[in-house]
């Protein structure tokens, strides 16, 4: 396997990571269809039929309650339909945008919610931090990947780069504390700092450490880039 071809493979775990479709080893995932439907909404969860939902807040909520069920058509309109309401407020556009985002990542791709992100990170939640990352991380600029590390040292006040730091977020977004701490030791390695990715990676093993899970891949795919490093 070629350079190019373990970095894809390692990008693809990350991506995979932030959809929700890697191993899930204590990330309170759901296994659920693709798409489902939600009451209100039509068949296949489209999200273009009535809601039955006017309240900003309530909106939002049912808009989460969809994603958690894997309806994440029916969520990104109802998170849409928040947005576009006249007296919604700065908390509830950051937590709208954070949904939307997720929703959008899950159905279509981080890097297809990097606007939402990029909105939602104004409110300082960790979920549209790692959310940000991730979707820079997938669009694969060069200059993204120091955007990605600055985010991930944001989560939990102390950041990533912190051992004692736990990613968790009000709603399950699918990706898991290991993961997350992974995602910030492939960005260290791309930044140049291999001793702090070397670091990073062995700690996000000793929280999730089965044989198929994202941190084994990504652990994988730097082991074949700098097999004197990590080992």
């Amino acid at each position: 396997m070629n350079r190019r071809m373990i970095v894809l493979v390692a990008i693809l775990s990350i991506i995979m990571i932030a959809s929700g479709c890697g191993s899930g080893g204590g990330s309170g995932r759901y296994t659920i269809p693709p798409e489902i439907p939600t009451p209100g909404t039509g068949t296949g969860g489209g999200g273009t039929g009535g809601t039955g939902e006017t309240d900003i807040e309530s909106l939002i909520l049912s808009g989460w309650e969809d994603f958690k069920y894997g309806a994440y058509s029916s969520a990104i309109n109802k998170f849409n339909q928040a947005l576009i309401s006249n007296n919604i407020t700065d908390n509830q556009k950051y937590e709208a945008y954070n949904g939307l985002g997720w929703a959008q990542t899950k159905s279509t791709g981080a890097a297809s919610a990097h606007g939402s992100f990029s909105q939602a990170v104004a409110g300082n939640s960790d979920a549209a931090f790692v959310g940000l990352a991730a979707s820079l991380i997938q669009l694969g600029q060069r200059d993204g990947f120091s955007r990605a590390l600055e985010l991930l040292n944001k989560v939990g006040g102390k950041g990533l780069s912190d051992n004692t730091t736990t990613f968790a977020t009000k709603y399950p977004v699918g990706v898991s504390n290991a993961e997350a701490h992974a995602m910030i030791a492939w960005c260290y390695f791309w930044t140049g700092n291999t001793t702090e990715a070397v670091r990073k990676i062995n700690y996000a093993r000793t929280i999730e450490s089965a044989a198929d899970s994202s941190v084994t891949q990504i652990f994988e795919a730097l082991k074949k880039l700098d097999s004197d490093s990590f080992k």
